[in-house]
């Protein structure tokens, strides 16, 4: 199930983390720089360094501790987590058990607006620091490794309940009556909803009481839109190759979006196809206040519960560190555009 659920790419088997390869680093040298500050913040909260663990569902596939486990690890760490509402553990568990770690809550456009509004009106109280909306799932793609037995089959036992979506209401009442009801409910409430538009991020921010984080973004209008609207940050995000084909590489759209918000205090997120230390360097020097990392965290998850997250993250510590060193860069401030130039135009210049 690990297998056939989490490494699904674009129907095509587009590899978004290739596109990274193309920005060629520009190192600075004779800086004298022996060590480096890693640390940055996200929406004025502190993390040691500007990666961090985007949402992703049903964690318990990859280990019994579930989204727990990927909790303790990222506090560990110190860096922020972005639960999904699909997570196999409820909210309120996660940040009761890391009291002291930096949680977003991942949320989507649901139709029943009462059910959506009873998630969201205890998000600050449970300790939550901001809701992250995806945008981009008004239809879910045509998935063909999950083509088969229906999802709700595949997935509902009592370890896979849809937990942060029992509440008093329509939802508790089908749970109730037939537990194997509750994911096609569900499902239905994401993915058969009327249209939403730009009006759902002050409502949302309206019940929440929390600042809002656009998840979804790959235009440069549709960053300044959402801004707009009341968003803090963007987050400039393909849904990990899984929603439309052919779409741009989520760095490829990076510097468009820059440009878009420029003026603005929104923050900028990134994520897809980030694998090392160095992509996560080109990321911060083109415009990104942090990276967030999806699968390589399931993997670390799989590997080793909360220590194989922490693993990963320190990996990916270490490789960044070592990357600022060799690039002149005494702190993530010092990163510029200028560290990184893209491989056509230094091969042309070369020319």
């Amino acid at each position: 199930m690990l297998f056939t659920h989490y490494p699904l790419n674009k129907r095509d088997h587009l590899l978004e983390f290739i596109i990274f390869n193309k920005y060629r680093l520009r190192p600075r040298v004779l800086r004298s720089i022996l060590s480096v500050d890693l640390s940055t913040t996200v929406l004025g909260h502190r993390i040691s360094f500007p990666v961090c663990v985007a949402p992703s569902a049903w964690h318990r596939f990859a280990h019994v501790d579930a989204e727990q486990a990927t909790a303790k690890g990222a506090a560990d760490a110190n860096i922020a987590m972005t639960l999904s509402s699909d997570s196999t553990v409820p909210c309120r568990e996660i940040t009761a058990a890391n009291p002291d770690g930096i949680f977003f809550m991942q949320s989507y456009a649901l139709k029943n607006k009462d059910l959506h509004q009873k998630m969201l009106c205890r998000l600050k109280e449970y300790g939550f620091k901001a809701v992250v909306l995806t945008v981009d799932t008004a239809v879910l793609s045509k998935r063909r490794r999950q083509f088969g037995p229906s999802m709700n089959q595949r997935l509902y036992s009592k370890q896979m309940e849809l937990v942060n979506y029992l509440h008093e209401g329509d939802s508790r009442a089908i749970y109730e009556d037939d537990p194997g009801k509750l994911g096609d409910y569900v499902f239905k409430q994401v993915l058969d909803s009327t249209p939403v538009d730009l009006g759902i991020i002050p409502w949302i921010k309206s019940h929440s009481r929390l600042p809002l984080i656009a998840k979804g973004i790959l235009t440069g209008k549709a960053a300044r839109e959402a801004v707009d609207h009341g968003a803090d940050a963007v987050w400039i995000s393909n849904h990990g190759g899984r929603q439309l084909d052919t779409t741009p590489s989520t760095i490829d759209v990076l510097s468009e979006v820059v440009e878009a918000v420029k003026g603005t205090e929104a923050e900028i997120y990134i994520d897809s196809g980030v694998r090392s230390g160095p992509d996560v360097f080109k990321a911060l020097a083109l415009g990104a206040r942090a990276v967030f990392l999806g699968r390589p965290v399931l993997w670390g998850l799989a590997v080793g519960g909360s220590d194989g997250v922490l693993d990963v993250l320190s990996i990916l510590k270490g490789e960044l560190e070592h990357c600022m060193v060799l690039s002149g860069c005494r702190n993530i401030n010092s990163i510029t555009r200028g560290h990184v130039i893209e491989e056509e135009k230094y091969l042309t210049a070369r020319l």
